[in-house]
């Protein structure tokens, strides 16, 4: 059949006016859905986009805890002290611990922080993101930092308590570091001590090196001196034990140990009751230990912890072992 030119045309027409009156009606029909259904002026998203942070990454303000502390001022407490060490004084002594609490621990900071790098979150070399997940990002812990150094420069601890809200203890035995470090304002506890490598009090002489210093009780403490050619710097520094610092401040649980003593490590966990304190989870440099991660290893395993993880960096600034007690549930 045969079509004549202008009806062909009129009825391509037509039909492309029928196709664009249809998708208008339908998008007019989208629209009015649209509008009579979506609050726009709600800020809250809904449905698949909405979504709960399970941990905190910015800096917390919190009250940090306070001891009560009794102090006479005409007390003559270091000549007391001397008494006690040269008794070789039980690390659970009662006057010793009194002592500990009234004379040697200092209260946290009430003052803004003074540091180098306020910005900055995590000071640590990569102990403390490893240990915050292992911990499931636990708020209001306790943490202890033997080699607090200047409070602030490869802190494993400064994260739990700028982020994770910890309360701490910070033990530094070099009084120049300590000195820098009570200028930081950290809100720890913090105390100008050594960790004994015994389980009683003791007065020991302390070779000042920044992050080198350790305490020279033995040959063996002299001969790594020599032979890290570390200039000599002595200091006399009251040492306590682990247990004694805990007493006196009355927790027997501690969410992480970080212990950096530059070679003292396995003699001061010698020192500590595991069975007395819960110690969750550990940082504990091995590179000085003269039986090396080995023998540190071995001996924390048979005190009930698992070794999660060796941790080493190129340039040797870094060589921790990182230890969790076993069936720790979070």
């Amino acid at each position: 059949m045969r079509v004549s030119t202008p009806w062909f045309v009129a009825g391509v027409g037509g039909l492309f006016f029928l196709l664009v009156m249809m998708f208008y009606a339908k998008n007019s029909s989208l629209s009015q859905y649209l509008t009579s259904n979506l609050d726009i002026s709600s800020p809250e998203i809904r449905g698949a986009f909405n979504e709960d942070r399970k941990q905190v990454v910015f800096m917390q303000q919190f009250q940090p805890q306070q001891i009560n502390q009794n102090r006479i001022a005409q007390f003559d407490y270091k000549k007391a002290m001397k008494e006690l060490i040269d008794r070789n004084t039980a690390a659970d002594d009662k006057t010793l611990v009194t002592m500990i609490r009234n004379y040697y621990i200092e209260q946290p900071s009430t003052e803004p922080y003074h540091l180098d790098f306020p910005d900055r979150l995590e000071y640590s070399n990569g102990q403390t993101p490893f240990i915050d997940s292992r911990l499931n990002y636990i708020e209001g812990g306790f943490y202890v930092e033997c080699g607090g150094l200047n409070g602030e420069k490869g802190s494993n601890t400064f994260f739990f308590e700028k982020v994770r809200k910890w309360n701490g203890l910070l033990i530094e035995a070099d009084p120049t570091n300590y000195a820098a470090l009570k200028s930081k304002h950290r809100k720890a506890f913090s105390v100008n001590a050594c960790l004994s490598p015994r389980s009683t009090p003791a007065k020991l002489t302390f070779n000042k090196a920044f992050n080198r210093g350790r305490i020279v009780h033995d040959k063996d403490a002299q001969d790594w001196i020599r032979r890290q050619h570390i200039a000599s710097d002595p200091v006399e520094i009251e040492c306590f034990p682990f247990y004694s610092f805990m007493l006196a401040l009355n927790r027997t649980t501690i969410d992480f140990f970080s212990l950096d003593v530059e070679g003292d490590e396995l003699n001061v966990l010698k020192t500590i009751p595991f069975d007395k304190l819960d110690i969750k989870m550990l940082a504990v440099e091995y590179v000085h230990e003269t039986g090396g991660h080995n023998q540190l290893q071995r001996y924390m395993e048979s005190k009930g912890y698992d070794t999660l993880l060796k941790m080493q960096r190129d340039d040797g600034g870094v060589n921790d072992l990182i230890f969790r007690k076993k069936g720790l549930k979070h």
